[in-house]
């Protein structure tokens, strides 16, 4: 006989087995997610760029009771209302990470969100979207209660191009100058204090609004003199390069300091009056000012003053320390300038010890064809690639009956990374053999050569083109084949017809994030509601089980790079990109930065490292998706870098900003910052090679020797 008993025994030994005879059990529920499972999903739909989860998903919940239901999938518009403030903010980015419009609306709604940070990233988000009918809502958050909350708003209302909106930005800013009167400078602390990071916020904006008025109304007294001397200011005002801002810009540069009179000193040169040059001559003073200063003084000079600023240019070239990222930009000014005094010195320069300074002698002399021709006539090859690379892109300038020549010679040039340039000024000159050395480039082994070959048969369109770049995106599958693909899926397009169709269709699965996207937005520029947008999704993401250990990380890990100079080190962001800051760490720990150079260094802007080959085209074979947060690019900022500019393209590249870069800001992934080491990034040239890199996990150090 079954007693109750027995009954409630049998329960509780299976929760979802029936004991012969009982009461049928309640149906079992499934669990409901804990705040980490939550932003493990989050983690997922974010790289898998999908807004929502397919029907029927569910939660990969581990160590349930067997017959537990797993719990359904949220998806990221139902997690924005999650009682969990932590889940929503989540929520918010990965919504303008993915991009799709069906977020707008949402987005726009937690604008009003009980808690400030959900708020803050609901708008930052939207900027991300950059979509025209949040406008609205967001000048309504400039009323926000939380000064960064109206931050926020003004920065998504910049990058959204809202110019009517820019006296209530201004306004914004003008109601928050006081507090950042009293900041230095060269202050570049961050985070800074609600109310100062708004304003640095609202002056940007202004600046991407070209809002000069409500910008001067804001920062200037009645003398148009600045109110506020931080860097943000004289950046915005050199940016706008207003003529009514010259006053303002004029006093920005004296005094002492370096990247507010560095952002002052080219304002002056963009506002382009003959006057200014009489400010910016003493800059030119390396025992006085550092080099940011010097080299914004070397550029701003040579647009204002012309030939009147080769004297103290080349005057400049005579101190023996001067530091390489001025001498190179003296040399690039003065290429600019022209004239015989700078071909003199050019002619000397072509044998310069360093690489960069011999190709941009060349290009100053490239600005005289006659001269240049008569120049080459007797040069022999240079001993690096990338001053014969140099050298065939500016063929393809010059007259092609001397040019073309030339260039088929350079063909068979040793190092590969040259041919790009010379299959390029090919197709630019029309050249009878341009064609064939496409098709052939096209079949090479190397990838950046197959992809050089597939963008100069989409502009000259030969007959077979088409047909041969449907063969190639099949044999250029993996991933160091992305690129080719992306550069094929271009290209085909202008042949039109069945091949185009058929890559198309293709690429709108491809394994590549990037390759899909730039499928889909050729497609979608032809057909109304952008439909193929959403065709594209879901990719293939994390697991559940990684997206926990993503969204939970034990500690921020600490990479080492050695150089000839010195150590590096970096620490990373691992909460605000996850996927990015751990590919990061295993580039760094398997040995894949040993040995690669810095191949480019921009002085007062970023120096690019990460890329085996050198030439900007390289990466490890596996591309990460971008993971843009509300971090900005200030000096010793850390960054992923994108192959050939193009967004959702990291694949090990990554860049150090030497001064600040609110131009970059939204538009590359952080990944961390130098906290300790700047002063060897500032003497980087290019070329110098990563030794050895390292990784401190919290635990011991790792790395290959």
């Amino acid at each position: 006989m079954t007693t109750r008993a027995n009954c409630w025994a049998a329960a509780v030994a299976a929760s979802v087995v029936v004991a012969p005879g009982c009461a049928t059990a309640p149906p079992t529920v499934p669990p409901t997610l804990t705040v980490l499972q939550k932003l493990a999903v989050i983690i997922q739909l974010e790289h898998q760029r999908a807004v929502a989860p397919p029907d029927g998903a569910v939660v990969a919940v581990p160590a349930l009771v067997p017959g537990t239901p797993r719990p359904a999938m949220p998806g990221l518009i139902e997690l924005l209302h999650d009682p969990e403030a932590r889940v929503r903010r989540r929520a918010a980015i990965a919504l303008g990470r993915v991009g799709l419009p069906e977020a707008v609306a949402p987005l726009s709604a937690s604008l009003a969100d009980s808690n400030p940070a959900v708020r803050q990233m609901a708008a930052f988000a939207l900027g991300q979207l950059a979509a025209s009918e949040s406008a609205e809502a967001l000048v309504m958050a400039l009323a926000d209660p939380e000064p960064l909350g109206r931050g926020r708003a003004a920065e998504a209302l910049g990058r959204i191009g809202a110019r009517e909106a820019a006296p209530a930005v201004g306004a914004m800013v003008a109601q928050l100058t006081p507090m950042a009167a009293a900041v230095e400078p060269d202050d570049m602390t961050y985070p800074q204090p609600p109310a100062v990071e708004a304003f640095r916020l609202g002056v940007i904006a202004l600046a991407r609004l070209e809002a000069y008025a409500p910008l001067a109304a804001a920062v200037l007294d009645e003398n148009n003199l600045p109110r506020v001397r931080w860097w943000p200011v004289a950046w915005a005002l050199q940016r706008l390069g207003d003529p009514r801002g010259a006053a303002a810009l004029a006093e920005l540069t004296r005094g002492t300091g370096s990247y507010r009179i560095a952002f002052a000193a080219e304002g002056l040169g963009r506002v382009g009056e003959a006057a200014t040059a009489e400010l910016l001559a003493p800059l030119l003073d390396p025992a006085r000012y550092d080099a940011q200063v010097v080299v914004a003084a070397v550029r701003a000079l040579a647009g204002v003053a012309g030939p009147n600023a080769v004297a103290p240019l080349i005057e400049l070239l005579r101190d023996p320390d001067l530091d390489p990222g001025v001498l190179l930009e003296v040399v690039r000014a003065l290429g600019r300038i022209g004239g015989e005094p700078s071909t003199d010195l050019f002619l000397d320069l072509i044998s310069f010890p360093q690489p960069a300074i011999r190709a941009e002698a060349l290009r100053g002399l490239a600005d005289d064809a006659q001269v240049f021709l008569i120049v080459l006539s007797g040069f022999d090859t240079d001993p690096h690639w990338s001053v014969r690379a140099t050298l065939a892109e500016l063929l393809g300038a010059m007259n092609p009956d001397l040019a073309v020549p030339r260039l088929e010679t350079m063909l068979d040039d040793p190092d590969r990374r040259v041919l790009p340039a010379v299959l390029a000024s090919l197709a630019r000159h029309r050249a009878p053999g341009a064609a064939d050395a496409a098709l052939d480039a096209l079949e090479d082994d190397d990838p950046v050569i197959r992809m050089a070959g597939a963008r100069q048969l989409g502009i000259l369109r030969p007959p077979g083109g088409a047909a041969a770049l449907v063969q190639a995106y099949e044999t250029s599958q993996g991933g160091q084949g992305a690129a080719v693909r992306r550069a094929i899926v271009d290209a085909v397009v202008g042949f039109g017809g069945a091949e185009a169709t058929e890559v198309l269709g293709e690429a709108l699965m491809d394994a590549d994030w990037a390759v899909r996207l730039r499928a889909a937005s050729l497609l979608d520029a032809e057909e109304a509601g952008a439909p193929y947008a959403s065709r594209i999704r879901p990719m293939p993401g994390p697991t559940f089980e990684e997206s926990l250990t993503l969204a939970d990380p034990a500690v921020s890990p600490q990479v080492y790079l050695d150089t000839d100079a010195g150590t590096i080190q970096i620490e990373l962001t691992v909460l605000d990109a996850p996927l990015s800051t751990r590919r990061f760490a295993e580039l760094a720990g398997n040995g894949y930065f040993h040995d690669v150079p810095f191949h480019e260094v921009v002085p007062n802007g970023v120096v690019r490292g990460g890329d085996p080959r050198g030439d900007g085209f390289g990466g490890s074979g596996l591309t990460v998706r971008d993971e843009v947060s509300e971090r900005p690019i200030l000096r010793g900022t850390v960054a992923m870098d994108w192959q050939n500019d193009e967004p959702e393209t990291g694949a090990g590249q990554f860049l150090i900003a030497l001064t600040p870069q609110p131009d970059l800001d939204g538009r590359y992934t952080v990944i961390g910052r130098v906290v300790d080491g700047m002063a060897i990034v500032d003497g980087l040239t290019q070329w110098d090679v990563i030794r050895r890199s390292r990784v401190w996990d919290g635990v011991s150090m790792v790395g290959r020797e």
